[in-house]
């Protein structure tokens, strides 16, 4: 008999959803196998979370599931979220679908991924549940565009939003890349009034900044921002102006507030009774203290270049330079280079240095290094982030490796 995907899905998540309000976490655990994984983004607690294995979950759950109040758990139908068929392993196929609940602060969504055990149960080997929604802060949507009875000027009403969050913003963003644009479109859709700083002089130059050649080495359905998709024409590896310059119109398409040439002083400080954080900025020069009651860091995961120490790096009278300064290997005509390490930027400068006829090149890595076509990324990439899906519910999917 051929399995049919919906009446499976729909009968784990039936018993899923009555173990989960009742709270019954004995029988909401016995729903995984054994070894099944439960990852959790702002649902249960305020953190992200992945647990691993039957005894893991249930003493994640026993701690968090009551003050959730998780509800309502209903399969989700819409286009690429509705149950399937297909592989949720490199090893093994079941079925997986995406489904919507609510909690005690918002609205969820999830995705699960359900495997066949020896005695013909289904159960889930992957659980995704995360908070698509804050109640009392739902996405706005796109605005009319015809202000006080179409008697207002576009740049009136812009320059006076500017201005209000400017004085008392709820929210300081510090970091003006693509994730504090992310983050703070976001925020502007659900009416959080929110300032971004960056430190450079545009927006975009922590790409610009980076070596000519850079070009991302992902697909462009991996990556696009968030509400303005790349245009159909686009490259499908976006190259590192283009990507800046991108960023730059994203900030003024979203009617983001930002103040560049700026950064925070040490130390910001919280007052718990007001609930406000008291926080220096350098603004090009001038110090202004701002009192957000949240600051959100997305000044990067890599922090400061990392130059290693070497000993008697003095007696080497060449020029040695860190990736992040590498500005082209013009200068390198008929020089012997060496390039240490073996990632995406070495592969990249290396090329360039030979391009522009460096003397020798070498490259000096410490370990063997995997080497991947261009067209088998793009071939594994695009299964999951298929041009045609949005890239929102290509996250979703692959969240717990249901994407097939």
């Amino acid at each position: 008999m051929a399995l049919n995907p919906s009446q499976i899905a729909t009968s784990w998540l039936k018993s899923f959803g009555e173990f989960l309000e009742a709270g019954d976490i004995a029988g909401a655990v016995s729903c995984f196998v054994p070894d099944g994984y439960l990852r959790d983004i702002l649902v249960f607690t305020w953190n992200n979370r992945t647990l691993a294995g039957q005894p893991r979950i249930e003493s994640f759950l026993k701690a968090t599931l009551k003050p959730a109040a998780i509800s309502q758990l209903i399969l989700d139908t819409r286009a690429h979220l509705g149950p399937e068929l297909g592989p949720v392993t490199h090893a093994a196929s079941g079925v997986s679908s995406g489904f919507t609940f609510e909690t005690t602060v918002g609205h969820g969504q999830g995705y699960f991924s359900l495997v066949e055990t020896a005695t013909g149960e289904w159960k889930a080997l992957t659980v995704f549940t995360m908070l698509a929604e804050i109640k009392g802060h739902e996405e706005s949507g796109p605005e009319k565009g015809v202000y006080g009875g179409h008697t207002l000027a576009w740049h009136d009403v812009h320059r006076e939003r500017r201005e209000a969050i400017e004085r008392d913003p709820q929210v300081l963003i510090i970091g003006g890349g693509q994730t504090g644009l992310n983050v703070g479109a976001r925020f502007r859709q659900m009416n959080i009034p929110s300032l971004i700083i960056e430190r450079n002089p545009r927006i975009g130059d922590n790409w610009r900044q980076r070596y000519p050649t850079l070009t991302l080495h992902t697909i462009k359905s991996h990556h696009p921002m968030l509400y303005q998709p790349y245009p159909e024409n686009w490259p499908t590896y976006t190259p590192r102006d283009k990507l800046a310059d991108w960023l730059e119109q994203y900030a003024i398409s979203q009617d983001l507030v930002i103040w560049t040439n700026s950064l925070a002083l040490p130390t910001p400080t919280y007052d718990p009774v007001s609930k406000r954080w008291t926080v220096a900025i350098d603004r090009a020069g001038e110090k202004i203290t701002l009192r957000p009651n949240h600051i959100v860091l997305a000044a990067g995961t890599f922090g400061a270049p990392h130059f290693p120490s070497i000993t008697d790096i003095s007696l080497f009278k060449g020029k040695t330079i860190h990736a992040a300064t590498y500005a082209g290997g013009k200068e390198f005509v008929g020089k012997r280079t060496l390039v240490v390490g073996a990632g995406n930027s070495s592969a990249d400068i290396c090329q360039d240095l030979a391009f522009h006829d460096a003397a020798g090149v070498t490259m000096l890595q410490r370990s063997s290094t995997c080497v991947v076509s261009v067209e088998s990324t793009a071939r594994m990439l695009g299964k999951v982030w298929p041009a045609n899906v949005p890239t929102t519910k290509g996250d979703h999917r692959s969240s717990v490796g249901g994407a097939g």
